[in-house]
């Protein structure tokens, strides 16, 4: 009979005699079970049943954690970081620990960095202790925001900036097109999230629109996100950023 209790005792005997956590295919065959065994007594696949039975996971299960399992998961590593993470350190987690999800697994399942922190802000806002979290992410949903109101709120022939920088988004180099009156300000709260690497270039201008529109025109076949075209990313190569780097002034 292949009730809860005896298919507990037959994976700890099988993971005591290996010396670790047997797969889900060693264990079907060390026991003689099969997962309608584990169905049958409540469990909805193997990495359940591992965790029941205190075992360590062989590879970070990506059925584990429900969305908001993620969301605390999200909020621990923002509370022991002190800031946003960037998908690099949450990688760099997931190396280190195979029962931490990878960026991806937190992405896909709660969305890009400004659905996800509206997600956290929504989720926290009835609870009581995490006024941390609720400013780190109010700070980066402010980031995403003030590219909106930058782009309306310029005035036609105020002397400003067109910048490039490069970052790490999605797993990869990415490249931002954006512009801004206060240079220094615009680039402190973009590093707020920690995703953007470095300022690669800033061409001082007295017609921002129409420089930016140019760059952002130019480069309109290697937006990242190609189903998004008023989207800044782009997948830019040695070549074009040294065509932006050519310019300092345009007046």
């Amino acid at each position: 009979m292949s009730n809860k209790e005896h298919i507990l005792k037959e994976i700890i005997k099988c993971a005591s005699e290996t010396g670790k956590t047997p797969s889900e295919k060693n264990f079907y065959e060390y026991s003689g079970l099969g997962i309608y065994d584990l169905h049958k007594n409540g469990w909805a696949n193997y990495g359940e049943l591992v965790r029941e039975a205190n075992l360590t996971p062989n590879k970070f299960d990506k059925t584990k954690y429900n969305r908001d399992q993620l969301r605390r998961l999200f909020i621990k590593v923002i509370r022991e970081e002190k800031k946003w993470p960037t998908r690099g350190l949450l990688d760099i987690r997931h190396f280190r620990n195979k029962n931490f999800p990878d960026s991806s697994t937190f992405y896909k399942n709660l969305g890009q960095v400004k659905e996800l922190a509206l997600g956290i802000l929504d989720f926290i806002q009835d609870k009581q202790g995490y006024d941390d979290i609720a400013e780190i992410c109010n700070s980066v949903h402010a980031i995403f925001e003030s590219d909106i109101t930058e782009t309306t709120n310029l005035d036609k022939g105020s002397v400003g900036y067109v910048y490039l920088l490069k970052s790490s988004l999605n797993n990869a180099v990415a490249y931002k097109i954006g512009k801004t009156k206060n240079l220094e300000q615009r680039l402190k709260q973009l590093r707020q999230p920690s995703n953007i690497e470095e300022p690669i270039h800033s061409i001082k201008t007295d017609d921002i629109d129409g420089v930016e529109q140019y760059w952002l025109n130019r480069f309109c076949s290697k937006r990242l996100y190609p189903n998004k075209p008023k989207d800044e990313w782009f997948k830019l190569n040695a070549s074009d950023v040294k065509a932006f780097k050519r310019w300092r002034r345009i007046f």
